[in-house]
């Protein structure tokens, strides 16, 4: 919430400043200085509303963090409010630039897009080789090319698609990852929970097309989406193992959720059963199944971590609940990591 309360401080001149040229033109087509002066007016303004705010707005934004490509949308928000505040009569400079500004603005826009994708894909060439994490490395791709909130939509949405359908390969665990789904049921529970929607859309559809049928196909399209997030989900599980650094921990359920704790910020770790598991704000379990994740380690912390997820805002925890498969070996390789 800090953040991003301080990100709207540090960029509010690029709103502010716009916004105040918009309303002083609305003023000005609203006095009496407009109706004595419309032929010649009505053009300067419809030019400072296509050309002059829209170049004010790129130079503000063009050195912060607000991306260069929010100047398309922009423009079109000030074409949509020429056309309700500028007379019909006088509206003719507005339509070339309707017939012709506007295609080649979302033109370059597009080019701009293609070329930052090629080469968003070459970095990721290039860094898949070192064998990261496939998700991770969608994400760093995806902020390069749009702003923060459709870069972690994007993302989201292409890693559900591509664990989901197209990632067969089988995930080889290296010395230092572990699974966390072989011996929990998790993923059957999820399964179930496929069935269930299932069940639902179809029981939901036969009801609802007796009323609408336009909303009954819109119910059953949301119920598909959802099991298909499932499936995605499950399917990521076994390809994105637990992992133990030198420095630190990465604990993950699939692209569901995940969390990096370093060493040196854990307090204790232990094997752990169900009385372990309490409804305090401050404790967390990785999968979100709470008492259903059978979780079998346990581990506090000296300062609160965030426990980031695929949707939604990231959780606060001082104690942490999740499963490792082999639960013993994880425990003493991070012992000796806290011996150090």
């Amino acid at each position: 919430m800090t953040s991003k309360t301080s990100f709207l401080k540090a960029n509010s001149i690029a709103f502010i400043i716009p916004i105040t040229l918009i309303l002083a033109l609305i003023f000005l087509l609203n006095s009496t200085a407009f109706t004595n002066n419309q032929n010649i007016l009505s053009t300067f303004i419809t030019i400072d509303f296509i050309i002059t705010i829209p170049l004010v707005y790129f130079l503000i934004v063009r050195k912060t963090k607000i991306s260069n490509l929010t100047i398309a949308p922009f423009l079109i928000i000030c074409v949509i409010i020429a056309s309700y505040v500028i007379p019909a009569a006088n509206q003719e400079t507005l339509s070339i630039a309707k017939t012709w500004l506007i295609p080649i603005v979302e033109l370059s826009v597009l080019s701009i897009i293609i070329l930052k994708v090629r080469k968003a894909i070459q970095h990721y060439k290039k860094v898949a080789n070192n064998h990261q994490d496939f998700y991770s490395i969608l994400q760093d791709t995806c902020k390069s090319i749009f702003p923060e909130v459709p870069a972690k939509l994007a993302a989201n949405e292409i890693a559900l698609i591509y664990y989901g359908f197209f990632n067969l390969k089988k995930t080889n665990l290296k010395s230092n990852e572990y699974t966390n789904y072989k011996g929990s049921g998790i993923l059957s529970t999820l399964v179930a929970v496929i069935f269930l929607v299932a069940i639902e859309m179809v029981t939901i559809h036969l009801l609802a097309v007796k009323w609408n049928t336009t909303f009954a196909w819109i119910l059953t399209g949301l119920s598909i989406y959802s099991a298909l997030q499932i499936i995605g989900i499950i399917r990521s599980v076994p390809k994105r193992p637990i992992a133990i650094n030198d420095n630190e921990l990465i604990l993950r359920f699939g692209i569901l959720s995940e969390t990096i704790i370093p060493i040196e910020d854990i307090e204790t770790i232990a094997l752990a059963d169900s009385s372990d598991f309490d409804k305090e704000k401050s404790t967390k379990t990785l999968s979100l199944l709470g008492e259903l994740e059978n979780s079998n380690v346990v581990i506090q912390l000296k300062t609160p971590q965030h426990l980031h997820f695929i949707y939604g805002k990231s959780k606060t925890y001082t104690k942490l609940l999740f499963f490792v498969d082999d639960n013993q070996s994880f425990k003493i390789k991070v012992e000796k990591l806290l011996s150090r």
